[in-house]
């Protein structure tokens, strides 16, 4: 490995947490057929410059009333060696008419040996309570306050949402995120359709739906780090499976691929193992590769 290509992969670690957290929305906004309670799991593995770097696991544990849900992100292969960056995220609250809502929403970061911890407690769309460990400075908190103030789910139930809400597809919606340490806007639109045969990678095959997801970032970061990313804002390409549900009666859109950039350099995700209840996703698709 150059040189080059180990710079590559440090540098990557603190941009892969903001595309981890845009990707996680898309991940968890991907519930799939359940009865009265269900298990779905998915592994999504990440790669650049031609190699697997990232994998990214989602589980979610849900009923017509509640749901339990969780993401993390390790690095894996020779990307190790360069990063050590760390990302686990922890939701659960209720389903109703209102959509998916949570209550307790956790989010940990570890990094070159340091660990962050931030917690919310939620109220319906509004944040009642959050904290930092360590604690530390917090100058951004009078923003971070009024931006979450104005209505805003965590992460997790964001995603949940998303699919909860969802009638012919998941797309041309905004979405407004507090995790404790960041607010953020991700925005979607569709593309195209699409469909995922036997040559594609990944376990899912049948029809898909093409989205443009845009992240923009509203409080919580630098000043150098905002004027960053809305001068360049992060986009992703993501792909939506259409899975019956027999408990909602219609179809959901589960997270099969995506791409996009970091740093300017191009990386792309699949589903290399994604079950319900010990299941693939439908009859055509494997459960794992």
């Amino acid at each position: 490995m150059t040189l080059k290509m180990k710079a590559a992969f440090i540098n990557k670690g603190a941009a892969m947490t903001v595309a981890a957290t845009a990707f996680t929305f898309a991940v968890a906004a991907s519930p799939v057929p359940v009865s009265a309670a269900d298990k779905l799991n998915i592994r999504y593995d990440l790669y650049a410059l031609g190699i697997r770097i990232f994998a990214l696991s989602y589980s979610v544990d849900i009923d017509r009333n509640s749901f339990n849900a969780a993401a993390t992100l390790r690095p894996k292969g020779l990307a190790s060696l360069f990063t050590d960056v760390k990302l686990d995220m922890k939701s659960s609250g209720t389903i109703s008419a209102k959509g998916a809502q949570s209550s307790a929403f956790s989010m940990q970061i570890k990094r070159k040996g340091r660990k962050k911890k931030y917690t919310v407690k939620f109220d319906g769309l509004v944040p009642v309570s959050s904290k930092r460990t360590p604690a530390g400075k917090n100058k951004h908190k009078a923003k971070v306050d009024a931006a979450a103030a104005k209505g805003a789910r965590d992460t997790l139930a964001s995603m949940l949402n998303l699919a909860l809400a969802s009638k012919k597809e998941p797309c041309n919606a905004k979405h407004r995120v507090y995790n404790g340490k960041e607010v953020f806007q991700l925005a979607l639109r569709k593309i195209k359709d699409d469909e995922f045969g036997k040559k594609d990678r990944g376990v899912y095959r049948g029809p898909a739906i093409v989205c443009r997801m845009t992240y923009s970032t509203l409080a919580g970061l630098s000043a150098k780090t905002e004027a960053k990313y809305r001068k360049d804002p992060p986009v992703f390409t993501v792909w939506f499976a259409p899975v019956r549900s027999s408990t909602l009666g219609r179809d959901m859109n589960v997270l099969i691929a995506a791409t996009g950039k970091i740093e300017g350099r191009d990386f792309v995700a699949y589903a290399n193992r994604a079950t319900l209840s010990g299941r693939p996703l439908n009859t055509k698709s494997m459960a794992k590769r």
